[in-house]
């Protein structure tokens, strides 16, 4: 980018240097974070002052970021879908996603909500949680009857009790152990 004309002021040049990063920001359960990246690559304008980020940067910082909010790093939601041997459109499907919201965790450009990272922690540390979203998706697309508060009776998603028990005892052990409250 060297020689390059600022695209805020246009009348600068972009000029490299590599400096420390520092950020405030507010998650999304309005808590305050600072966060420090240290030797980041900036092309700062040297007419208006104003920086621009490549995109290897914004990664960097993003991750920092994510982590000083303790959630899943991008590598562990691609780790974990991998594993599962989904693409990123399979996966966001049986999360019930939008098709772009996945692609755009695990690219860290933006990351999930705290809720959320607690549903995927749920999914990754008792597989067969897995299994249960699969058969509520799979029900759901054939248009099957799901229960409600009037209707208790009707809950199709358990047809296959024992997957539903096999999570109740996997959870179970889990706060048990106090492994469900470990990061």
């Amino acid at each position: 980018m060297n020689d390059t004309r600022c695209p805020i002021c246009s009348k600068g040049l972009l000029k490299k240097e590599i400096s420390e990063f520092r950020s405030d920001f507010e998650d999304d359960q309005g808590r305050r974070h600072d966060v420090v990246v240290p030797d980041v690559v900036k092309f700062r304008c040297d007419s208006c002052g104003e920086y621009i980020l490549d995109s290897a940067a914004e990664s960097r910082i993003s991750a920092v970021q994510r982590a000083e909010m303790g959630l899943l790093s991008a590598t562990d939601l691609q780790r974990f879908r991998n594993k599962l041997g989904k693409s990123q459109e399979a996966i966001a499907s049986l999360l019930g996603l939008g098709k772009k919201t996945w692609c755009r965790w695990e690219s860290n450009d933006h990351f999930q909500s705290e809720a959320f990272d607690r549903f995927l922690r749920l999914l990754i540390e008792v597989p067969s949680n897995v299994e249960m979203l699969e058969l509520i998706r799979t029900q759901k697309q054939e248009g099957a009857t799901v229960g409600t508060r009037s209707d208790p009776g009707v809950f199709t998603f358990l047809a296959r009790l024992e997957v539903t028990q096999e999570c109740e005892k996997e959870f179970t052990a889990m706060l048990t152990t106090g492994k469900a409250f470990t990061t």
